[in-house]
């Protein structure tokens, strides 16, 4: 089989594509990218490796979604003409409305080797409108006809979905950092007061107002918030309104990430399972396995997949969501627990949350051997 890979994505590539895309160019594959331009989404484009070949289908603007219609609809000719450039032995794509792009361009006159990331959990797989019962119709229909294999960040995925609408091959990729691709560790901060980290897409309102609100006039304490998303905005209000409250905006995961966690003494990846959003609860975020690696305790949302796995290593904190008295506890337990929670670092195997086996796998199984 020829090692030529293109990767079609629904938004510009974030830390976990280019992990994949720069492994799989750095070992032996021709890889080109396809890929829309997110205005909420940090761009690290610069990290991605020189051999790899990009093209830019549009841009789409956060909420505009009757827009985007028109935006992939306006793709569909250059998609086409890209396909016929590129001609591709694998593809790798992300969600169903690129599937639905390729279908409409014929996908398999190029390759019968198409490759589905499910990333998160889509909102119509377990929604209970009528469009989402459509939805789920049409995955019955295309999954099996077009998808020749499925790649899920969590393996809750496969149990809840995708068990009853696929039947062929998948293989669960978490969203571990590969060591290769990470910044050296730094030296860990000593900080006088508590320093309370939100790292990443900025896309939960209710569980940041419950922690800020409860920081916001505590001396002993601080709240780091790095990243950009929807609700940056109302961020901001707070940094700008209390002195230990601390936005310090868009950064590069390839090159800021060691320096962030070795300022902070907890990690914040509280989630709102209020919204009846099930993603939430079964996904594995990106920051377990950072938090686990730079030996940052977690403070977790109860009832999800994350609390879970916080729980049963034993290396953070779990509450009820958007509980600002929870926090206050945690908070003043955290300086007498720090000795237990580096101790449960310790214990935990390197495979747990390092990518390096992983991928040596992933390839076996993109390839088919």
């Amino acid at each position: 089989m020829s090692n030529r890979v293109l990767f079609i994505i629904s938004h510009q590539p974030n830390p976990r594509f280019i992990k994949q895309i720069n492994y799989f160019s750095q070992n032996g594959f021709d890889v080109s990218i396809i890929y829309f331009y997110r205005d909420y989404l940090a761009n690290l484009n610069s990290n991605i490796d020189d051999n790899v070949d990009m093209y830019l289908l549009d841009k789409i603007e956060n909420g505009k979604y009757f827009e985007r219609i028109g935006i992939y609809l306006k793709s569909l000719f250059k998609l086409k003409d890209l396909l016929k450039e590129i001609r591709p032995e694998t593809v790798i794509l992300t969600n169903t409305d690129i599937l639905l792009l390729l279908i409409v361009n014929r996908i398999k006159k190029y390759t019968h080797n198409i490759v589905m990331e499910i990333s998160d959990l889509p909102s119509y797989t377990f929604g209970s409108s009528v469009f989402s019962k459509i939805q789920r119709s049409l995955d019955k229909i295309f999954l099996q006809k077009y998808i020749s294999k499925m790649i899920y960040t969590s393996p809750k995925f496969y149990g809840f979905y995708y068990q009853h609408e696929f039947n062929g091959e998948w293989f669960v990729l978490e969203n571990k950092p590969l060591s290769t691709m990470l910044p050296p560790r730094v030296k860990k901060r000593e900080n006088k007061k508590i320093v309370i980290g939100i790292v990443g897409l900025l896309q939960y309102l209710k569980p940041y107002q419950a922690l800020l609100n409860m920081a916001k006039n505590r001396d002993d304490v601080e709240v780091h918030i790095y990243g950009k998303g929807t609700y940056q905005q109302e961020i901001e209000f707070y940094a700008d309104k209390y002195s230990n409250i601390k936005y310090f905006g868009v950064y590069d995961f390839f090159t800021d990430i060691s320096a962030i966690y070795a300022s902070l003494d907890m990690v914040y990846i509280s989630y709102d399972t209020t919204l009846g959003d099930t993603n939430i609860k079964l996904a594995l975020p990106n920051k377990l396995y950072e938090s686990i690696y730079f030996k940052v305790p977690i403070i977790a949302t109860k009832d999800t997949y994350l609390a879970q796995r916080v729980t049963e290593n034993q290396i953070g904190y779990v509450l009820e969501c958007c509980k600002e008295e929870e926090i206050a506890t945690i908070i003043s337990q955290y300086r007498s627990d720090k000795d237990r929670f580096s101790s449960s670092f310790d214990k935990i195997e390197l495979d747990e949350y390092l990518a390096n086996n992983d991928y040596g796998k992933l390839i076996k199984f993109i390839k088919g051997k």
